[in-house]
């Protein structure tokens, strides 16, 4: 990292973002999302955060297979009902995992990169990575250091999407995107959208999951017009496994029935819930004690006799009901939420780049099927959630060896 890595940049070219639909990023109370600065990252830190999220999904491969093979589920809080598929999952759909995202400490100014989390099930910030830091690039390199952003999540997203229709030659290129209806989630939709598109998929259509026909006899529809429904091959939803599992334990059995059927294939695979699940931390933590990117987790604070570390909720998300305790058995800082009735993980206080403005960085690695692109947030705070900045970056050029 540059002994001043931070570079004040102009505007953001919203007429540009705007013919996107990308507005919404950077309007309204959004408007303070993006600033206008970029992170110079040094050649050696990307090449850091790449090879460890290679590692560190092996590992989590690794760790789920251990699960099944040994009939540890209630290690992860999950329920009889959903092993059959879990396992069959396991067994059946490695190959059809798509996208999902490493949320690292450290990884800037020589930290090492240690894992936070996996986002393996739904993950966010697709549209800032892909597209938004990409124009902003090529607004302002010429004021840059030489040197670009790491980016090729929607060239690899794309392959992935090659892939499943090569995997799966007797399906028809029929996808089906859902989310619960947010804007936010509908942008990462797009992203999906446009690289199911550019693989060859024939028809792409989004709908909220209120509108969609489940059906466990013949698989997953949507009436595209009075009366005339389009059943999908494929299906991508931008809600997690464990909502269906807790919230919509009806559905869940459906989708069941649809995946072990073979009636559709879904988007993440039904294993994504257990890369997605914190508890499989602790696991991962048992395989391999001390593999430089795990950080030491537990189940209880009395495994932290230093009382320095985080407690998390097994499906928390967005940074909520998080406690961070800094050597004290009182909190430090914690946050609310909706999650505070899950059992919770217990995790190494891990190290951030931190600047003089006290602002902390947290470095994330898109895994599709490979590491396929860098993104970094950073907050005035010690817990990083949902008000976070998404801040751009580039990868300086290697210097010339003489």
């Amino acid at each position: 990292m540059a002994a001043n890595p931070i570079h004040e940049t102009g505007p953001l070219p919203l007429e540009t973002l705007e013919g996107q639909g990308l507005q919404w990023f950077v309007q309204g109370e959004n408007h303070d999302y993006i600033p206008e600065e970029f992170i110079e990252l040094h050649p050696t830190e990307s090449q850091d955060l790449l090879h460890a999220s290679a590692v560190l999904f092996d590992y989590f491969v690794q760790a789920i297979q251990v699960v099944a093979r040994e009939g540890r589920w209630s290690e992860l809080h999950l329920p009889n009902h959903c092993i059959r598929l879990l396992q069959y999952s396991i067994e059946r759909e490695l190959g059809n995992y798509l996208i999902g995202r490493f949320d690292f400490s450290g990884g800037l100014a020589q930290i090492p990169p240690r894992l936070i989390e996996f986002n393996g099930d739904t993950c966010s910030l697709l549209p800032e990575t892909a597209f938004i830091q990409e124009e902003y690039w090529e607004q302002e390199r010429a004021e840059l250091p030489p040197g670009e952003p790491y980016n090729e999540l929607m060239v690899s997203l794309t392959e992935r999407f090659e892939y499943l229709l090569e995997r799966y030659p007797d399906r028809e290129a029929t996808l089906l995107i859902t989310t619960m209806g947010g804007d936010d989630d509908w942008l990462n939709a797009d992203v999906i959208s446009e690289a199911a598109e550019r693989a060859g998929f024939d028809e792409v259509h989004y709908a909220d999951l209120q509108k969609v026909t489940f059906s466990p006899e013949e698989g997953i529809f949507l009436e595209v017009t009075p009366g005339n429904y389009l059943r999908f091959d494929f299906w991508y939803k931008m809600l997690p496994w464990d909502f269906f599992l807790f919230e919509e334990p009806e559905l869940f059995a459906i989708l069941d029935r649809i995946v072990r059927q073979e009636l559709c294939i879904i988007l993440n695979p039904a294993f994504a819930m257990l890369l997605q699940n914190k508890g499989l931390l602790k696991i991962i933590y048992e395989l391999y004690p001390n593999a430089p990117e795990v950080l030491r987790a537990g189940r209880s604070a009395v495994d932290f006799p230093d009382q320095r570390f985080v407690s998390k909720p097994f499906f928390g998300r967005m940074g909520e009901n998080i406690s961070l305790h800094d050597g004290q058995v009182v909190a430090k800082v914690k946050t609310e939420g909706d999650y505070g009735s899950n059992p919770m993980l217990y995790q190494e206080l891990a190290p951030f780049y931190t600047d003089l403005e006290g602002h902390r960085y947290q470095p994330s690695v898109f895994w599709t099927g490979e590491a396929s692109a860098i993104c970094i947030r950073r907050q005035d705070s010690l817990i990083i959630d949902d008000d976070a900045e998404f801040l751009c970056h580039i990868v300086a050029e290697k210097e010339e060896e003489d």
